[in-house]
């Protein structure tokens, strides 16, 4: 049946024709808009064309993330058209200004990044390309060598979370077909703006043929082929940072100077699909192993391989579940991506010996495939499309013999395309609902692409019946961080940073092609500081709640004055600086009301975990803090030896020395933290009469304050390695009093507080412990030098 749509309006008109030979299409029909048969709309600039002789189509694969689950598509061809409704509109060649090329403008690579435009590599420079909300073109930045390759990938299971956005905006540019050691690779981090070269290594040999960022196996990823012995063999090796390559796939045999074309299905899944015109390889786990693709023998197809050599795979398109390809003589095979997928089957090929090269697939939905051919109106320039539309489960439905059938009934979990986190030490629980059709045996399995990083721990419980009467099983998955298994390797083991990601996949063994509709259950994980924790300071007991400061007094431009001989600009504890009183406006937004403190009573603060405005527990690891302003008349209660250190300690001073421009903000932190707790060669413990700067809840260690009164702003900094992938930072601001003579707080731009304001402070202090019962300490009370008689002056509370 061939139909005709007209997406714009009704128009009378003959319907264009086109010779597509013939395909075992469900459905077929000619798209196009009425404006392609009398628009005088014509394209401007250099039209763009593809460099590889068959077409290709581009979809971005976060489809479910637009409107009508419909995401934008490339068709790379002789002509290049951008189309964001499944090209069910007439559309005009994509043009580039001449400013910026010159015809031929030839795209040999092109990758859809998050947001709204596309990198293209396009006579060996990289451009980016904005297609919404205005039409608009720029050159990337960094990249000064030829550029015909371009890789990302896209993660599509949570778009706003940043480090999912970190995934898509990274991307690779490269030129292919030197040696390694003498061809420059570009990256970058902002989604192609601009590039920055990597560091290759000079131990590295081979001719580079495509490069990758493996973002579930936590690597890059490079394949390069060699030829020893009239012998060309291909492996991809892979690296922990830009210029550490360990690692190396098995080598597979592949040909001389052949084109290699590379698929990577989305899903984060691990799949890779390589193809010459003489090899079809797969690989489930990012290329460090591959395999031959076998075919399904059937009445049409009794062959048990693929048609290669002379012939070989034209055209790939694949989803995170689904694959098909078209071979050079017309032949249409389809399979699904399962862990132990390795056969496909033959969907239907073409009558007719006519080879096409603008011929493409593409998956509309889930099942439903589509052989796209671009149709040219050379009277207005517009193109219009043909679509051949294949029902798959009717196609797989008149195969003989007939296929497997699907042998699970229900395979369902929550998880399903969403994105976690594993912080340190901590564990994911994922339950998945299973019915298996009776007297299959089907079963699920478990993997992860990262088996690194990421271990798990399966049971299968019986949870009931169905209303059909088939039993219901349970599946019980506990995640948790390699490295906490104690299997982990060396190298991922005590790792600072984040522990990388993995992709977590359920799915019934060896169910088959049939199962269409029963998609794997997958999920993405990242062993890294979830981004809504957080750490926040415990108030027990605020200036505000005992009513020495009004918080209306701190919210309308309060400011106080430190005086000069109590603080260094520069952090460094310096002493009798020349330098005036400094003057500082009090921030009550980021602050709120400083917490009351006796100067003479040791003080260790209290940290609160947060996560997504829920309380999770007190913090009891190691921290650090410094005062924002410079102020350095404070001190530490314990000394090395007294905190049991048995090598030596680090503190403010060695950390600043460890900086050119020295910035407590950065100069300590869990990246460069060594507890003086553990033994260190390097750094004995040669000073035991130093003081110990490190603090924990469960230790005995406390800060320890001068005679002065006065407001301190600290800046708090968990610094314990292996307490939490985040960098826990907070601030927190106490007020010190009971110190005399009179307070350092003096009357500033925008205060009320002065001397009379100080003895009102100090009278409420000792109204409040004597109705609390907070034991006080009697010390004389002070006013214009003289001692206040009475009782006003009996005692002042340790609050």
């Amino acid at each position: 049946m061939r139909i005709a749509l007209i997406p714009e309006q009704t128009l009378c008109a003959k319907k264009p024709t086109v010779n597509n030979g013939s395909w075992p299409c469900s459905s077929e029909r000619l798209v196009y808009s009425s404006q392609s048969f009398h628009s005088q709309i014509v394209a401007k600039g250099t039209q763009l064309l593809y460099g590889s002789p068959y077409a290709t189509v581009l979809q971005h694969p976060c489809r479910n993330n637009f409107v009508g689950s419909v995401s934008p598509a490339i068709y790379l061809g002789k002509q290049v058209f951008l189309s964001f409704d499944g090209f069910e509109s007439s559309l005009l060649p994509l043009t580039i200004p001449v400013t910026l090329a010159t015809a031929p403008a030839k795209v040999s690579a092109a990758v859809f990044v998050q947001g709204n435009h596309v990198v293209l590599a396009i006579n060996g420079k990289v451009f980016v390309y904005f297609y919404k909300p205005f039409k608009s073109w720029k050159q990337s930045k960094g990249i000064n060598s030829r550029v015909t390759e371009i890789t990302n990938t896209i993660c599509c299971y949570a778009p706003s979370d940043p480090k999912c956005d970190d995934i898509s905006t990274f991307v690779l540019a490269y030129g292919k077909g030197n040696l390694i050691s003498a061809i420059p690779i570009f990256y970058s981090e902002d989604g192609g703006y601009t590039f920055k070269s990597l560091q290759m290594s000079p131990l590295l040999d081979g001719t580079l043929v495509s490069a990758y960022n493996f973002v579930t196996l936590s690597r890059l990823g490079m394949l390069i082929s060699q030829t020893k012995n009239n012998m060309t063999i291909a492996n991809f090796v892979y690296s922990l940072g830009y210029n550490e390559y360990s690692h190396q796939g098995t080598p597979f045999d592949t040909d001389k100077d052949e084109e290699h074309t590379i698929t990577v299905p989305p899903g984060l899944r691990g799949f890779i699909i390589i193809h010459t015109k003489n090899i079809f390889l797969l690989s489930s786990n990012n290329g460090l192993t591959t395999e031959n693709i076998d075919v399904y023998p059937t009445e049409d197809y009794p062959n048990a391989s693929l048609p290669l050599h002379s012939q070989g795979v034209v055209n790939v398109a694949a989803t995170s579940n689904e694959i098909a390809a078209l071979t050079k003589n017309q032949k249409l095979f389809y399979g699904s991506l399962d862990i132990v997928f390795s056969k496909m089957v033959l969907i239907g090929d073409k009558n007719g010996s006519t080879v096409s090269t603008h011929e493409v697939l593409m998956f509309d939905n889930t099942g439903m495939l589509t052989i796209l051919t671009p149709v040219s109106r050379n009277e207005t320039g517009f193109h219009n499309f043909h679509k051949c539309i294949i029902n798959l489960q009717n196609r797989l439905m008149d195969l003989h013999p007939h296929l497997t059938p699907c042998p699970v009934e229900i395979l369902s979990g929550d998880f399903h395309e969403k994105m976690f986190y594993i912080d340190m030490k901590q564990k994911l629980h994922f339950n998945v609902t299973f019915v298996p059709k009776p007297g299959t045996g089907a079963f699920p399995y478990v993997t992860v692409s990262n088996p690194h990083a990421l271990g798990f721990l399966a049971r299968v419980n019986q949870e009931g019946y169905t209303k059909d009467g088939n039993i219901k099983f349970n599946l019980q998955i506990i995640l948790l961080q390699q490295h906490n298994s104690g299997m982990a390797e060396s190298e991922f083991h005590d790792k600072v940073s984040s522990a990388g990601m993995s992709t977590l996949t359920v799915d019934i063994y060896n169910k088959g092609i049939f199962c269409i509709d029963m998609h794997p259950l997958t999920a993405l994980i990242a062993m890294d500081c979830p981004p809504t924790k957080h750490i926040r300071p415990f108030k027990n007991g605020t200036v505000c709640d005992k009513g020495l400061f009004n918080k209306t007094n701190l919210q309308d431009s309060f400011s106080y004055i430190i005086k000069q001989d109590v603080y260094d600009p520069r952090f460094l504890g310096r002493q009798d600086l020349d330098q005036e009183d400094l003057n500082v406006s009090y921030s009550y937004e980021h602050l709120g009301c400083p917490v009351l403190l006796y100067y003479d009573s040791p003080w260790l603060p209290t940290l609160e975990l947060w996560e997504n405005d829920e309380f999770v527990e007190y913090v009891s690891a190691d921290f650090v803090l410094f005062e924002t302003n410079g102020m350095h008349n404070y001190d530490y209660l314990l000394t090395a030896s007294e905190a049991k250190c048995i090598s030596q300690p680090q503190n403010w001073s060695t950390m600043f020395e460890l900086q050119l421009h020295p910035d407590p903000h950065t100069a300590w932190s869990r990246t460069n933290y060594e507890s003086c707790k553990v033994p260190n060669q390097v750094r004995p413990l040669e000073s035991p009469s130093i003081k110990y700067q490190i603090l924990n809840l469960n230790e005995d260690n406390r800060v320890v304050f001068s005679q002065y009164n006065g407001i301190y702003v600290f800046k708090v900094i968990v610094v314990d390695t292996i307490y939490s992938y985040c960098e826990l930072s907070t601030l927190l601001s106490v007020y010190v009093h009971g110190a005399f003579p009179k307070s350092q707080i003096n009357a500033a731009v925008g205060s009320a507080i002065g001397t009379t304001e100080v003895i009102r402070a100090t009278l409420n202090a000792i109204r409040i412990a004597q109705e609390t019962g907070i034991p006080c300490k009697k010390v004389p009370i002070f006013f214009n030098g003289k001692e206040i008689p009475g009782k006003m002056g009996q005692s002042i509370c340790f609050v």
